[in-house]
């Protein structure tokens, strides 16, 4: 059974003439004639009765022509929707995001739904392990994370921008330092810093591994957000990439001078998993925003 078999039933049941679907459909007679002999074949039952001058439904024709329109209706429905999707005009995205990524993910998010309204988002922000889960699973479409060492051969990872952990604190409260800050010289500050864990803290804990030096510890928080905002009102620095004080005022960052001390951000899809386009245009959002919008300070 085709579609073409059900259209061309349905234009002759509604027109009762052949002839004149064949006008309609643009398509010769006895190609129809053959088409509805093939579905009733098919289906073992007459479903037109005929003569020289008058077509009409027969008992069997008259129950299955509403089924027929109602494939049909379901087949242009169908089809619209294909078109929405393709369009954007519908559809959902689920975006994971580590702690220490996800203040950058605020204004791609805003971007992004002024441009696809239409576009259900569900963002979820959890740890990097939880987020490959989610995408191996299914759960995710995409995962925006910073890269780290080893990688799993299941995901596929994209470079987004490149960056350095940093010591974070307000405008002015660094003078004396240079360009880069020394390892050695961050016992020198008070810190409020990620907890154990998030990514930012990871690289922090590898970067010290070897080092000996005793940080002056004030408070541990796992939320990038609240730490930030601390760090703006006090006298606290903290360490996090360069890019976690995008949009926030009054901050400035300076790199730390160690080779182990590079964030890159990246995006994550699942290996050879079907890729929504809703995917591709959010990622393009992330790429501008992060390009467009570098408000902060870094020496």
């Amino acid at each position: 059974m085709e579609l073409r078999q059900l259209r061309y039933f349905v234009e002759v049941a509604r027109l009762k003439s052949y002839s004149l679907a064949s006008k309609t459909l643009f398509i010769t007679q006895s190609t129809i004639s053959q088409q509805i002999s093939k579905l009733e074949e098919e289906l073992g039952v007459e479903l037109l009765t005929r003569d020289t001058r008058h077509v009409e439904l027969s008992d069997y024709g008259q129950q299955f022509y509403p089924c027929a329109l109602q494939v049909l209706d379901d087949a242009r429905a169908g089809a619209d929707r294909i078109r929405d999707v393709k369009n954007l005009h519908v559809g959902t995205l689920s975006v994971g995001s580590t702690y220490a990524f996800s203040p950058l993910l605020k204004q791609t998010v805003l971007e992004f739904n002024k441009q696809f309204p239409n576009i259900r988002l569900n963002i979820i922000i959890t740890t990097k392990e939880e987020l490959l889960k989610k995408l191996c699973d299914h759960e995710l479409d995409l995962a925006v994370t910073y890269k780290s060492p080893g990688g799993d051969e299941r995901i596929e990872s994209h470079l987004l921008f490149q960056s350095r952990l940093c010591l974070i604190g307000r405008i002015g409260m660094f003078q004396g330092l240079g360009k880069q800050v020394k390892v050695q010289e961050l016992s020198r500050f008070p810190l409020a810093l990620p907890s154990k864990g998030l990514q930012s803290r990871d690289i922090l804990e590898s970067i010290l591994y070897a080092e000996d030096v005793n940080l002056d510890i004030r408070l541990e928080i796992n939320s990038v957000r609240y730490l930030l905002d601390l760090v703006s009102n006090s006298s606290l620095a903290t360490m996090l990439s360069e890019e976690a004080i995008q949009g926030v005022r009054g901050l400035e960052a300076i790199p730390i001078a160690h080779p182990d001390g590079r964030m890159d951000g990246c995006y994550h899809y699942l290996k050879g998993a079907y890729h929504k386009m809703a995917a591709q245009k959010f990622v393009e959002v992330l790429q501008q925003c992060n390009t467009t919008n570098r408000t902060f300070k870094i020496r």
